[in-house]
């Protein structure tokens, strides 16, 4: 997603979320400030709320199914 400044979007629920900041800083509900660079893995979460606190990028995996050896 590419974000203007006090834009926000909405994480989704999943077993397994990835979040990484390519660009800019956002601020994750629940997490703080997060700049360029960043990121953040959850497991069994969702929800949150991502805002832009300048123009920011970010990148978001999902993922259902997990490894299995």
């Amino acid at each position: 997603a590419r974000l203007a400044p006090g834009q926000s979007v909405h994480l989704p629920d999943a077993p397994f979320l990835h979040l990484f900041v390519a660009r800019g800083a956002v601020t994750l509900e629940g997490a703080g400030p997060l700049h360029t660079g960043d990121a953040v893995r959850f497991t069994a979460t969702g929800g949150q709320q991502v805002t832009a606190s300048e123009p920011a990028e970010i990148l978001v995996w999902e993922m259902h199914a997990s490894v299995q050896f």
